[in-house]
Protein backbone atom coordinates (compact mmCIF):
# COMPACT_ATOMS: atom_id res chain seq x y z
CA UNK A 1 0.00 0.00 0.00
CA UNK A 2 1.36 3.49 -1.08
CA UNK A 3 0.26 6.21 1.43
CA UNK A 4 1.25 9.99 0.19
CA UNK A 5 -0.11 13.55 2.05
CA UNK A 6 -0.85 16.16 0.42
CA UNK A 7 -1.31 19.87 2.11
CA UNK A 8 -4.50 21.47 0.96
CA UNK A 9 -4.95 25.30 0.96
CA UNK A 10 -8.17 26.64 -0.17
CA UNK A 11 -8.42 30.40 -0.31
CA UNK A 12 -11.49 30.60 -0.07
CA UNK A 13 -13.62 28.56 2.90
CA UNK A 14 -10.42 28.28 5.17
CA UNK A 15 -9.87 25.22 5.23
CA UNK A 16 -6.41 24.27 5.18
CA UNK A 17 -5.06 20.87 6.34
CA UNK A 18 -3.61 17.38 4.82
CA UNK A 19 -5.23 14.63 2.80
CA UNK A 20 -4.06 11.47 3.11
CA UNK A 21 -4.01 9.89 -0.31
CA UNK A 22 -3.49 5.52 -0.26
CA UNK A 23 -3.14 3.93 -3.33
CA UNK A 24 -3.66 0.17 -2.57
CA UNK A 25 -1.11 -2.46 -4.51
CA UNK A 26 -2.79 -4.42 -6.91
CA UNK A 27 -3.14 -8.54 -6.72
CA UNK A 28 -2.94 -10.62 -3.39
CA UNK A 29 -0.39 -10.70 -1.64
CA UNK A 30 1.11 -14.12 -0.42
CA UNK A 31 1.94 -14.51 3.46
CA UNK A 32 3.90 -16.94 4.58
CA UNK A 33 1.82 -19.21 7.75
CA UNK A 34 5.24 -18.03 9.68
CA UNK A 35 4.47 -14.81 9.62
CA UNK A 36 0.81 -14.61 10.12
CA UNK A 37 1.61 -16.59 13.25
CA UNK A 38 3.55 -13.44 14.14
CA UNK A 39 1.74 -10.95 12.81
CA UNK A 40 -1.38 -12.90 15.11
CA UNK A 41 0.72 -13.16 18.40
CA UNK A 42 1.47 -9.46 18.00
CA UNK A 43 -2.07 -8.87 18.18
CA UNK A 44 -3.17 -10.88 21.48
CA UNK A 45 -0.49 -8.83 23.28
CA UNK A 46 -1.85 -6.52 26.20
CA UNK A 47 -2.53 -2.93 24.93
CA UNK A 48 -2.43 -3.20 21.36
CA UNK A 49 -5.20 -2.88 19.04
CA UNK A 50 -5.82 -5.26 15.76
CA UNK A 51 -6.32 -2.00 13.77
CA UNK A 52 -2.82 -0.32 14.64
CA UNK A 53 -0.75 -4.19 14.03
CA UNK A 54 -2.47 -4.72 10.68
CA UNK A 55 -1.28 -0.72 9.42
CA UNK A 56 2.19 -1.66 11.05
CA UNK A 57 1.95 -4.52 8.67
CA UNK A 58 0.53 -3.09 5.94
CA UNK A 59 -2.83 -5.51 6.57
CA UNK A 60 -6.23 -4.33 6.39
CA UNK A 61 -8.27 -5.29 9.78
CA UNK A 62 -10.51 -7.27 8.39
CA UNK A 63 -7.38 -9.80 6.95
CA UNK A 64 -6.06 -10.10 10.39
CA UNK A 65 -8.86 -10.34 12.73
CA UNK A 66 -9.66 -13.43 10.06
CA UNK A 67 -6.14 -15.05 10.91
CA UNK A 68 -7.12 -14.26 14.55
CA UNK A 69 -10.37 -16.25 13.42
CA UNK A 70 -8.41 -18.97 12.09
CA UNK A 71 -6.04 -19.00 15.06
CA UNK A 72 -8.45 -19.88 17.94
CA UNK A 73 -10.20 -22.37 15.45
CA UNK A 74 -6.84 -23.98 15.30
CA UNK A 75 -6.61 -23.34 11.55
CA UNK A 76 -3.18 -21.37 12.27
CA UNK A 77 -0.83 -22.83 14.81
CA UNK A 78 1.27 -20.17 16.95
CA UNK A 79 4.60 -21.16 18.15
CA UNK A 80 5.03 -20.77 21.83
CA UNK A 81 7.80 -18.78 21.19
CA UNK A 82 5.97 -15.71 19.86
CA UNK A 83 3.30 -15.74 22.00
CA UNK A 84 5.50 -15.22 25.42
CA UNK A 85 4.26 -12.30 27.70
CA UNK A 86 0.85 -12.59 26.05
CA UNK A 87 -1.95 -12.60 29.29
CA UNK A 88 -3.87 -15.35 29.21
CA UNK A 89 -7.09 -13.71 28.69
CA UNK A 90 -5.54 -12.17 25.74
CA UNK A 91 -5.28 -15.51 23.85
CA UNK A 92 -7.42 -17.16 21.31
Amino acid sequence: MFQKEIAVSDGGDGFDGCIEVVQRTRGYRRWPDEAKARIVAESFQPGVRVVDIARRHGLVAHQLSDWRRRARLGKLVLPADTMAGALSDNLP
